[in-house]
């Protein structure tokens, strides 16, 4: 029985506590979350014009293909087919199956790979089917995958076996190699007298290479033999490193990985004629006709011979060479895709004249005059300007490719008003560079100011990078290159306009006057203008994504607009929902409509290509958005759980850098902090540190995925990790506030509870707080 006083004090206390109820809103207390932008001042009918315009401009303004039908293999909605060509054609899909091994990697040059796979989809095409790449995790799967059906060709420089033989039909042979044992650059080389006693041979089971370590361990009884279930590229990277000795390789893979390990030696060439060929399941002779059809109309030449001819020579040999350097205005690799300004141009005019494009990387600038001269190149496309001085000697250059204006770029915050501002500065420079000559004719101008040359195999990247840590005082550089980094970087600025306007273009020999015609006629085409202003916005003028802080709570209790959305699929994948919304906030402000500069789309900033791995496509769609994010979170946090102590954190930590920058990047920084000293296996003070280095020509040009805007990685997981605590911290915060007016309702009567509407929610919402772990499985207590 209840004491009678209380009679009298719960209309009392009932009426304070509505009061301070409705004093929540007041500015002391949490108030809505910062809103983006909006229309809401527009009317109904201006609004629906602006969607109308907006969806008319992405058409016209759309990427370039994002999704060139390649996907991992577990996370394509595949079939099983395990019949001849009818059967196959019935589908509309040629299946071709790649260890990804083999292509997992920036490519400086073109390998034995890439061309194989380009011949297996213009085979595809040619039997009017749509070319699929499947890549499967490790080279054993291959065969079982094929015979299962959920492949139909293996394209993948597969050695002919007696053993192999008995379960594959093979086509002709497309080319030939022999196995080495790969060793450090600097080990000894191995000999019949060499004692090998200590030292280990690793190599990948289930190859040719299996079987020629057995018997080298059988020549040398003192020699470690380690058969392992992962790939040969990896194992290579592996002793280049110093982890093991010796592994066992062809001289074709050996030489896709000397393109980014130069620390490494063939020890010893084991000359077995290994013959390569493509391979399809047994009793299908339609196929195998098809196959073998293709194989002999295209000869596979190596693509290093020398050769300066023009245009039809090209086209004869089917192979346009075009020559660049490893950067974010050309070509590098982001997000598992390989970019580029002029990348994407170039695959548009091979295209468009018929041939395979090889792109070449080169090691500094001064490289490409040489390269042209020498016919190891067709065409250079590096964002060059056009000048008197590469005229001089032997260059042409094709019409235009777009226009830009010299700048000086400083640190944050430097003042330099006008020209004379300079004297005292230094600026640093390549002497190769288009701004070279100008630079000197300021100086005279101004004779207070200072010149500091450059090593030439440095980037205008480089040179800002140094700029922004402080290193180097001022460059010279064209706007287009300043504003793609002013995209992710915060440290650095124009600082004056220098007003001297110049042209970039294609830079071709002078002896080749029909590729520079085919050039300017491609250039001139409608869809090329078209394809010139889509890149030229998706480079170069894609404004930074502002992200102001979000440092209160809704009325509601809620941290974003999505929160129920979000818990709802981050209960499913088993992940914190509170950190998935500090991502998506990092990704896209809460705007369901954001596209990136590289495509990317919706609240969680999906690829197109990613979400049609993981199944889905209208990505501007919320809770599609949300799905897609989280599935292939899911998928990113795979390749970091329980692999090698990994503690659940950094497991998450390495994950979202790999949703930012690409699975590549951030192996490539692992391996790096180990070669430093650092631990590989922690992010924050240690592979974060080595993802910065990657964007430094030094560390980078031995990374096998090349070049990486390491900064944006850096401070992206940063700015999560720092938002969700915050997140952790609002939440808590408001639970105990709902607390207070929990335990008031406890103690009322039935009759002054149901007097106050907070009551029952607040109950709801009083739970145990959960500590700011990363994995829900992990925390018993409040996610909601």
């Amino acid at each position: 029985m209840r004491n009678p006083l209380t009679r009298f004090l719960w209309p009392l206390l009932a009426t304070i506590l509505v009061v301070a109820a409705c004093d929540r809103q007041s500015p002391e207390q949490p108030a809505p979350a910062e809103e983006l932008t909006t229309d809401t001042e527009l009317t109904g009918a201006e609004n629906a014009q602006k969607e109308k315009q907006k969806t008319a401009e992405d058409k016209r303004l759309e990427w370039s293909p994002e999704i060139q039908g390649e996907y991992p293999l577990d996370l394509y909605d595949n079939y099983t087919e395990t019949g001849d060509l009818d059967a196959i054609s019935k589908h509309g899909k040629l299946r071709i199956l790649v260890d990804s091994s083999t292509t997992e990697s920036l490519h400086r040059a073109a390998t034995r790979q890439d061309i194989e796979i380009d011949l297996a989809k213009r085979l595809a095409r040619r039997l009017n089917l749509e070319p699929v790449v499947l890549y499967v995790d490790s080279f054993d799967e291959l065969i079982p995958q094929l015979l299962a059906g959920k492949g139909d060709l293996i394209a993948n420089h597969l050695t002919r076996t007696p053993e192999r033989e008995k379960q594959l039909s093979f086509s002709v042979p497309h080319d030939v190699t022999d196995l080495v044992l790969v060793s450090a650059a600097d080990a000894d080389k191995v000999t019949a007298s060499s004692d090998l006693s200590g030292k280990t041979l690793i190599v990948t089971e289930g190859t040719t290479y299996e079987a020629k370590a057995r018997e080298l361990a059988q020549d040398y009884p003192g020699l470690k033999l380690d058969i392992v279930d992962r790939n040969y590229v990896d194992l290579a990277v592996d002793v280049a490193m110093g982890r093991h000795d010796f592994t066992i390789i062809d001289e074709v893979i050996l030489d896709q990985v000397l393109q980014f390990r130069q620390d490494l030696q063939k020890n010893v060439i084991y000359k077995k004629n290994q013959f390569l060929s493509w391979a399809v399941r047994p009793n299908s002779p339609q196929l195998l006709k098809a196959v073998n059809d293709k194989i002999r109309h295209v000869k596979l030449t190596r693509t290093t011979e020398r050769m300066t001819a023009d245009l039809p020579s090209i086209k004869a040999r089917d192979l346009l060479r075009v020559a660049t350097r490893n950067n974010v205005g050309s070509y590098f690799m982001w997000k598992g895709r390989v970019l580029g300004y002029e990348f994407e141009l170039a695959e548009a005019f091979a295209k468009d004249i018929g041939v395979r494009l090889e792109v070449i990387v080169v090691p500094g600038h001064g490289d490409f005059i040489d390269i042209l001269r020498e016919g190891k190149a067709d065409i250079v496309a590096n964002l060059l300007a056009i000048t008197f001085r590469r005229q001089q000697q032997g260059m042409q250059f094709s019409d235009p490719t777009h226009r830009a204006k010299v700048v000086v770029v400083s640190r944050k915050g430097v003042e330099l008003p006008d020209l004379q501002a300079l004297a005292g500065h230094t600026v640093y420079l390549r002497e190769s560079s288009s701004h070279y000559d100008l630079l000197l004719e300021i100086k005279k101008k101004v004779p207070g100011l200072k010149v500091e040359l450059v090593p030439e195999t440095m980037d205008i990247q480089d040179i800002i990078d140094k700029i922004g840590e402080g290193e180097y005082d001022l460059t010279f550089a064209d706007d287009l290159t300043v504003n793609m980094e002013l995209t992710w970087r915060t440290d650095i600025q124009i600082a004056l306009d220098l007003h001297d306007d110049h042209d970039h273009a294609w830079m071709m020999r002078k002896s080749n006057p029909e590729l520079v015609a085919a050039v300017n006629e491609f250039l001139d085409k409608r869809k090329t203008k078209r394809l010139l202003k889509q890149l030229y916005k998706k480079y170069f003028d894609s404004p930074k994504l502002m992200r102001p802080e979000i440092k209160k709570l809704s009325v509601n209790g809620e941290i974003s607009p999505y929160d129920d959305l979000i818990q709802k699929y981050a209960d499913e994948y088993d992940f914190d929902w509170r950190l998935i919304v500090a991502q998506m906030f990092q990704e896209s402000s809460f705007n369901p409509k954001a596209k990136s500069w590289v495509g990317a789309r919706g609240l969680m900033q999906v690829m197109p290509a990613t979400g049609k791995q993981v199944g889905e496509a209208n990505l501007f769609d919320p809770e599609t958005s949300v799905r897609a994010g989280l599935k292939y979170l899911d998928w990113l946090h795979e390749k970091f759980v329980n692999r090698k102590d990994i503690s659940p954190e950094n497991e998450m930590w390495f994950t979202l850098a790999a949703y930012n920058a690409g699975l590549g990047h951030v192996y490539d920084a692992k391996d790096l902090a180990e070669e430093l000293g650092w631990d590989r296996k922690v992010w924050f003070g240690n592979v974060e540190k080595a993802m910065l280095l990657l964007s430094e020509r030094k560390y980078y040009k031995k990374a096998r995925y090349g070049y990486a805007r390491g900064r944006e990685p850096f401070d992206y997981v940063r700015k999560i990790e720092a938002r969700f605590r915050t997140y952790v911290a609002l939440l808590d915060a408001y639970r105990r506030q709902q607390q207070v007016t929990s335990l008031s309702c406890w103690a009322m009567p039935e009759w002054a509870a149901d007097f106050l509407v907070d009551c029952k929610p607040a109950i709801a919402r009083t739970v145990a707080p959960c500590p700011p772990n990363i994995r829900r499985s992990q925390c018993n207590g409040y996610h909601g």
